[in-house]
C-alpha cells in the first residue's frame, strides 16, 4: 500500500513541478539566451524542458513523497499534531529542493535573485497546493453534509411511521 502511495505522490509532485518549470518557460522565453547561462531548467527555454531536467525533477518529486511519507506516518509520529508534521514537511521540503537545486546546478548559489525566485516559486506552489486542498476539502465536507442529511431524513421518516 505504501509503495502505490508513493507512485501517487511523485506523480503529483512531479505534475506540479512540470507545470511550474512549464510556465516559467513560457513567461521568462523572452530572456532565453540569458536563462540559458544561468540555469540548467532553463537550457531549452521556450523550446521545452530537457531530458536531464525532467529526471532531476522526477527524482526532487521522489525524494519529497518519501518525506511526504515519513511526516504523516502514523508509526512514527504518533503523537505530533497535524499542524506540526505540516509545518516540518514544508521546511524538508524546501531544504530538500534547495538542496537539489544547488546539487542539479539549477541555478547559481551565490545569485541571490535566484533563490528570492526560488522561495516565492516555492511559497505559490505551497499557496497553489493549500488552496486545492481547502476546496477538495470543502467539496468533500459539503458531499459527507448531504449524505448525512439524507440519512438522516430516512431515519426521520421511519421513526414517524412507527408511533
Amino acid at each position: 500500500m505504501e509503495n502505490r502511495k508513493i507512485i501517487s505522490s511523485t506523480a503529483g509532485i512531479f505534475t506540479l513541478s512540470l507545470g511550474f518549470v512549464s510556465a516559467f518557460n513560457l513567461i521568462l522565453s523572452g530572456s532565453a539566451e540569458e536563462l540559458r547561462s544561468v540555469s540548467q531548467l532553463f537550457t531549452l527555454c521556450g523550446e521545452g524542458i530537457s531530458f536531464t531536467a525532467l529526471a532531476e525533477l522526477l527524482a526532487l518529486s521522489f525524494i519529497i513523497s518519501i518525506a511526504r511519507c515519513v511526516w504523516f506516518s502514523e508509526r512514527l509520529f504518533k503523537n505530533m499534531l497535524m499542524v506540526n508534521r505540516i509545518t516540518f514537511m514544508l521546511i524538508s521540503v524546501f531544504v530538500i529542493a534547495g538542496a537539489c537545486s544547488v546539487i542539479f546546478g539549477w541555478f547559481p548559489v551565490g545569485m541571490w535573485q535566484a533563490w528570492v525566485g526560488f522561495t516565492l516559486s516555492f511559497a505559490l506552489g505551497t499557496a497553489v497546493s493549500f488552496a486545492a486542498m481547502a476546496i477538495r476539502t470543502k467539496a468533500e465536507s459539503k458531499e459527507y453534509q448531504r449524505i448525512l442529511n439524507s440519512y438522516n431524513n430516512i431515519e426521520g421518516n421511519r421513526g414517524e411511521g412507527n408511533d
